[in-house]
């Protein structure tokens, strides 16, 4: 007598993307993604647009988002 057994995908499946409040704080930031480099208003928001803090001040020759 032949039993079959049943099979459950066991791969993990993606979460979707978390949305992220910022502070509305004005502590500039430069930051940077790649080779990019902007101004963004502070961390968070840098960050959420997955870019990388790199200085706690304003980019050269860059304008604030």
């Amino acid at each position: 007598m032949a039993m079959l057994a049943g099979c459950m995908e066991t791969m993990p499946r993606p979460e979707p993307a978390k949305p992220i409040a910022c502070p509305q704080n004005f502590a500039p930031v430069c930051a940077a993604k790649g080779l990019q480099r902007r101004t963004f208003s502070n961390a968070c928001l840098a960050r959420a647009e997955t870019y990388r803090v790199i200085r706690q001040q304003p980019c050269e020759g860059n304008t604030t988002q």
